[in-house]
């Protein structure tokens, strides 16, 4: 981009803020640093270092919003908007448990921010808008990412003496995109021009092992009657009863048998897999699942199966 078609896109941005080009000055070094160290932490793809150059109020405000509208629906008996945001295996208790800066790195999961690394800035605007600041200028990449001059713009509040970046319009926008589950967008053509439609297939998922469904029932259906000394005892693999001490394990059943909520997230994983198709492992005595993106605590779910071919949860 050239320097007239900068300062072309500077003056657009003042049009949209509805200030006259006369308001426009040079940014503070307190505004330079807080955009700098926002870009910073959306290059890193960090989502916690993200939250933490937001403004609080920012980020207390999203919070709220949302958790009142997830309260709203769950005195329905409803959970699609949480589910669309956080995934299924995340409860409303656990949200409202989490503070501002948690809540938004949760929510990142289904989010995307990105920004290239840079080594330095040309700052060349501060317009204020409402109550923002909006910086425009150049980023300069270090030498070895090549000398093309990105436009960066960031919005600003102040935070006592420094500022804050305000939560990304583009954020905002993929939260209103989860919540009404708009289509993602279709995805650009591959290098060299091949159409989406040209690229290979992944190949067909394996049909489910037989005993997989009965298990999954099974255990579930254990969970819920509160039954937690059976399930542990029962529906777990060789492998976790031999290498799991009687201490742990009686750990284990205590948290299950006392918390409801930990039952209730185990409950929920057996319906998830329920819905999903394991990949296989070592001859296909090990069935994987992903479970990552469904807001659970953990990634994967594994199953094993032993030597009289019966299925168990092996983690």
């Amino acid at each position: 981009m050239s320097r007239k078609s900068l300062f072309f896109t500077v003056f657009v941005l003042l049009a949209i803020a509805g200030t006259p080009a006369a308001d426009a000055a040079g940014p503070s070094g307190a505004q330079e640093k807080g955009a700098e160290a926002f870009i910073a932490a959306v290059a890193s793809g960090n989502a916690q270092a993200i939250a933490q150059e937001i403004h609080p109020d920012e980020l207390d405000k999203l919070r709220n919003r949302l958790l009142a509208l997830l309260r709203a629906e769950g005195s329905r008996s409803d959970n699609t908007y949480r589910s669309r945001l956080f995934g299924p295996g995340r409860s409303l208790a656990d949200l409202e448990s989490m503070t501002a800066v948690r809540f938004y790195t949760a929510l990142s999961d289904r989010l995307r921010l990105r920004a290239r690394p840079y080594q330095k800035f040309d700052w060349l605007a501060a317009v204020p808008h409402e109550k923002a600041v909006i910086l425009v200028g150049y980023g300069i990449p270090p030498k070895e990412r090549g000398a093309v001059r990105v436009l960066v713009s960031v919005a600003l509040l102040q935070y006592g003496a420094l500022w804050k970046a305000a939560v990304p319009s583009e954020i905002e926008a993929q939260i209103d995109d989860l919540l009404e589950a708009r289509a993602a967008p279709a995805p650009l053509p591959a290098a060299g021009g091949a159409t989406p439609s040209a690229v290979p297939a992944a190949p067909a998922a394996a049909p489910l092992a037989p005993g997989i469904s009965e298990l999954l029932a099974r255990a579930e259906a254990s969970l819920a009657a509160g039954n937690c000394e059976e399930y542990y005892s029962e529906f777990m693999s060789e492998n976790f009863q031999r290498y799991t001490s009687r201490s742990a394990r009686k750990t284990l059943v205590t948290a299950c048998t006392n918390s409801e909520s930990t039952r209730e997230t185990m409950i929920t994983t057996l319906r998830i897999v329920q819905e999903l198709q394991p990949r296989y492992d070592l001859g296909g005595t090990r069935a994987i699942y992903d479970v990552s993106g469904q807001g659970l605590p953990y990634e994967r779910f594994v199953l094993e199966r032993s030597k009289d071919m019966k299925w168990y949860i092996a983690e």
